[in-house]
């Protein structure tokens, strides 16, 4: 990893009242990960606080409010000109439907149990086995 700077993303693991989680599946045109499932999330604006930016960007990318309830892992991925370290933040999703963001062009509600299953976007695949092993003890 030598030098590379480090910045941070927020994503959210948002469960719905029956305790399903959202994922977001990446367009065709997306830069990374393209066609791979995903949790709604992004970067923090300058200045942002953690719990503001997640809120913002499930708004942007879901057209959801959500309440963010607390950390539940972290994640990286290496790029050729930095590390993003991802924070994992369960998120309680408000009422309303789904309206995704051009960035994503489906969406699923998974149960718990089958998010090591999915076809995830690297970066989140032992998160999701781990996070899914938890509840399922």
């Amino acid at each position: 990893m030598g030098n590379k700077p480090f910045s941070l993303s927020v994503k959210a693991l948002v469960r719905d009242a029956n305790g399903c989680c959202l994922l977001l599946r990446r367009s065709a045109a997306s830069e990374g990960n393209a066609g791979k499932w995903d949790l709604p999330g992004g970067k923090l604006d300058p200045g942002e606080s953690v719990d503001r930016a997640l809120c913002r960007e499930v708004a942007e990318e879901t057209g959801l409010a959500v309440s963010v309830e607390r950390v539940v892992g972290a994640a990286q991925s290496e790029l050729p000109d930095r590390i993003i370290a991802y924070l994992v933040m369960e998120a309680r999703a408000g009422s309303g439907p789904v309206r995704l963001s051009a960035e994503h062009d489906d969406f699923t509600w998974a149960d718990v149990r089958e998010l090591a299953r999915m076809d995830l976007a690297p970066p989140f695949l032992a998160f999701a086995r781990t996070y899914g092993r938890a509840r399922e003890e």
